[in-house]
């Protein structure tokens, strides 16, 4: 049997092992990562591949939406399932049927008239569980939450995900009383890359809107990650054996308001800056009426404006202080990662591309008065 320089330390496996490590190997693990379709779900499947493993992709999106994950391993290395059904639990069996690794990465912005919060973060992972303990061959269950998540958390999305006291409770609490030391639960910040949801969706506005809209004043606090230091700590946390039953906080080195953060978006993406402060009842007021239509209808406003994440935006607290203050979490660094600010170098290359005119063009040419980086210290 073949000994990998990055082996997982998924010991009690039965399956064969070959090669001398890397894409071309067979790494023995074979892991289903329900969610595959989402930003974080790449990268997690690229760290994984690169070692040989063989990956199960379940999915109901078209084939053009996951096209990306095939030939993110090799040869006969990657699995597609299409049309996956997440109310049918033999799709859930059928999917981990032949694997030691389940990886949860099903989660939703906003509510839809054919998905609520509390299926995709309390049924799903009851449904996911359920297989698991069916099989009796899983070895390692990754489930991902939010760093945010508490039962008195300000919004139903986030109270949808937490720990609750008792049995059973929701999202995180289901997975840890089902599953106890099986699993590894990662409380991750809000993420951000080439393809995030934090830095493009302002860009996108700042594009779009003469002024961009903050809910209270963007007085919001975050402490965002980048999504290459996520997918390198999960890997870690699959050759460290004592991670397993285990919760992780996953935050980066910087807490920053999205007041901050949008400054630093105007100045990456060179466009005159424009803000405006929106009251907390004013936002939730003008969103009542798009998120009755995302509910009712298959209409899908912008999430950044549904009643949800007024509230989050207006009170929300996305920072490793908030997660620990009741409990404590061990963290990205106990995993071995040293992550890197979010606000500078590669994590924000890619902003640039929303400049006016090119890559090193812009719409104002005053950038030397504009603020930078070293403002985002803390």
């Amino acid at each position: 049997m073949a000994t990998y320089p990055s082996e997982l330390a998924i010991r009690t496996n039965s399956a064969i092992q070959g090669g001398k490590g890397g894409r071309s190997s067979v790494s023995g693990v074979t892991a289903t990562i329900f969610g595959c379709s989402g930003f974080l779900g790449r990268y997690i499947a690229q760290s994984l591949a690169r070692i040989g493993c063989q990956l199960v992709f379940p999915h109901r999106c078209d084939d053009l939406d996951v096209q990306h994950l095939r030939p993110m391993g090799d040869l006969g290395q990657v699995v597609m399932l299409p049309n996956f059904n997440p109310r049918d639990d033999d799709a859930y069996r059928r999917a981990i049927s032949r694997s030691n690794v389940v990886i949860n990465l099903i989660g939703a912005d906003q509510e839809t008239w054919n998905y609520g919060f509390k299926e995709v973060h309390v049924d799903i992972p009851a449904r996911i569980a359920k297989a698991v303990r069916e099989h009796g061959g899983v070895e390692r269950v990754l489930h991902f939450s939010n760093i945010a998540a508490r039962p008195d958390a300000v919004s139903q999305r986030l109270r949808t995900k937490a720990r609750s006291g008792g049995r059973g409770g929701e999202g995180e609490a289901l997975v840890r009383s089902e599953l106890g030391d099986l699993a590894t639960i990662f409380k991750v910040a809000p993420v951000t890359g080439t393809e995030d949801r934090v830095f493009n969706q302002l860009a996108r506005l700042i594009k779009a809107y003469p002024a961009l809209p903050l809910v209270a004043g963007g007085a919001l606090r975050l402490q965002p990650v980048w999504v290459r230091d996520v997918a390198q700590a999960v890997f870690n946390s699959m050759q460290e054996e004592g991670a397993a039953g285990k919760t992780y906080a996953l935050a980066g080195p910087e807490v920053l308001t999205l007041s901050q953060l949008a400054d630093l978006t105007y100045h990456t993406i060179r466009e005159p800056h424009n803000v405006l402060p929106v009251p907390e009842k004013l936002a939730e007021l003008a969103s009542r009426p798009l998120g009755w239509l995302g509910t009712k209808t298959p209409f899908r406003a912008n999430p950044f404006f549904s009643s949800d994440s007024v509230a989050e935006l207006a009170r929300g607290d996305f920072t490793l202080a908030a997660a620990t203050a009741d409990q404590p979490l061990l963290t990205i660094e106990d995993l071995g990662v040293a992550p890197r600010r979010v606000t500078e170098g590669h994590p924000i290359e890619f902003l640039r591309y929303y400049r006016s005119g090119g890559y090193d063009m812009g719409a104002v040419a005053e950038v030397d008065s504009a603020p930078t980086p070293a403002r985002w210290e803390r």
